[in-house]
């Protein structure tokens, strides 16, 4: 890891608002304290702004992840791994963190030590999250929305994890017909999701599509990590974590509808922007 005490180094970094050299102190602290307020200004002021990621979010990571394991304050460890997890609901994997820190005035010697910090801070937490399913459990269904997109990065599922976080709010989706190109909206009626060609909130009078939504059987819940069993995996913890405002709504969003533009039929989930 870049040590905190290298502070010529940490304000090299690229941050949001241009004070990464301030992050080794607050790191400090909050190793000193586990005061979640503070944690929370971390990560949502410091080591990255609106889901955007820059060269300090890389060192900080391990830190916070270091945090996580030491703590025995199970409120502290649960929230950060929320929170820092969130910041990587779209990250596109090694590619992009090589990217964001291809120029970087930091020591090149220091960005290997970082990359490597990095990645072996990002391996662990599959094993991390394990003992906080249980402790999740006690939790709102928003912490468990968010539990659940944290499992999705842990595993490097990038297209569950961006999907969860972007439509966090679940009342509206937006997906694109793969024949015509044409956006349309997925709304959100007790549960389930119809389609219109145009955002229901500012275009009343309008033609309402049905989605047709996908089964599977509990028997084919599955913990398996692979592309081709998204709507399995997501399945198997919606129903072990207890996520009820995602149990039907699962179905839909793996379902088919037919664009209103063109007639075509198409399936919705790789299709969602």
């Amino acid at each position: 890891m870049l040590p905190l005490t290298e502070i010529s180094e940490w304000e090299k970094l690229k941050s949001a608002f241009n004070n990464s050299e301030e992050i080794p102190e607050l790191i400090q602290k909050l190793s000193e304290t586990f005061d979640i307020d503070l944690m929370i200004e971390i990560t949502t002021e410091y080591i990255s702004h609106q889901m955007s990621l820059y060269e300090v979010t890389f060192a900080a990571f391990p830190y916070l992840i270091e945090l996580i394991e030491k703590t025995e304050d199970h409120e502290f460890k649960i929230e950060t791994f929320l929170y820092t997890l969130a910041i990587f609901s779209e990250y596109n994997g090694d590619g992009e963190m090589d990217f964001i820190l291809l120029h970087s005035k930091c020591d090149p010697k220091k960005i290997i030590e970082i990359k490597n910090a990095f990645k072996h801070s990002f391996d662990k937490l599959k094993q991390i999250a394990v003992p906080l399913e249980f402790d999740i459990l006690k939790k709102d269904e928003y912490d468990k929305r968010h539990f659940l997109i944290a499992l999705a990065v842990s595993n490097r599922i990038s297209e569950v994890s961006s999907v969860l976080w972007r439509y966090s709010e679940n009342e509206e989706y937006v997906c694109n017909c793969p024949s015509c190109g044409e956006s349309l909206t997925l709304w959100n009626e007790n549960n389930i999701l119809v389609q219109y060609k145009e955002d229901p909130v500012f275009v009343k009078d309008q033609k309402k599509y049905p989605v047709v939504p996908a089964t599977l059987p509990k028997k084919e819940y599955s913990p398996t990590i692979s592309p081709e069993k998204n709507y399995q995996w997501l399945s198997y913890y919606i129903d072990k974590l207890e996520v009820e405002s995602l149990r039907m709504i699962i179905n839909y969003l793996f379902g088919k509808t037919i664009c209103g533009y063109c007639n075509t039929e198409f399936e919705i989930f790789e299709n969602i922007e």
